[in-house]
């Protein structure tokens, strides 16, 4: 891993069953609390989809591994891990990334894909957005300079690949991706 660049940490949260709503309340806390760090990026929560089940998926960004660093070694990190131990039915298990490779995280106990799903499954999820973004979106922006245009384009692109298309295609595709236990 660099020192440079944003660093996306995936932090996989096994709750205990009936303490869902007291980990939301740590979760809203603690991330809060994160935000307030130099460098944070944001979050992402990927809640469970089984009830008999409930593992959540954290997923945050800073913007170096130095400010990464920062949170990691703060008491105030400290203080919230020792908050959520009683909530959940394991300690929490951590993975950094600093690519694509965030989009793939494999279910517990899974080894991640090879590159080159990662990339199927990439270009499966941007081609067609790239194709709408092109028919629908730029024409409507013609009249806007180039660079204006396409940084509108971008954002919407990230946006929807981060929160909409690539969590939807490692969801359906996850047997493909991780084996037939995933």
């Amino acid at each position: 891993m660099t020192d440079e660049g944003p660093v996306t940490v995936v932090v996989r949260h096994r709750v205990r069953v009936g303490q869902e709503a007291a980990f939301e309340d740590w979760l809203r806390g603690v991330t809060q609390e994160a935000l307030r760090f130099d460098g944070h990026l944001g979050f992402h929560i990927i809640r469970p989809t089984d009830p008999r089940r409930p593992e959540y998926l954290v997923l945050f960004r800073f913007d170096t591994l130095d400010h990464l660093t920062q949170w990691e070694d703060s008491a105030a990190r400290e203080a919230w891990l020792a908050r959520v131990a009683p909530l959940t039915t394991h300690p929490p298990a951590r993975e950094r990334h600093t690519g694509m490779e965030v989009w793939f995280s494999p279910p517990a106990g899974r080894a991640p894909p090879p590159r080159y799903k990662m990339v199927v499954v990439t270009v499966a999820a941007l081609y067609p957005l790239i194709s709408v973004v092109q028919y629908a979106v730029v024409p409507a922006l013609g009249d806007w300079p180039l660079v204006a245009r396409t940084l509108a384009t971008t954002v919407l692109m990230v946006c929807v690949m981060t929160y909409a298309a690539m969590p939807l295609m490692t969801r359906v595709l996850s047997r493909w991706l991780y084996g037939r236990n995933a």
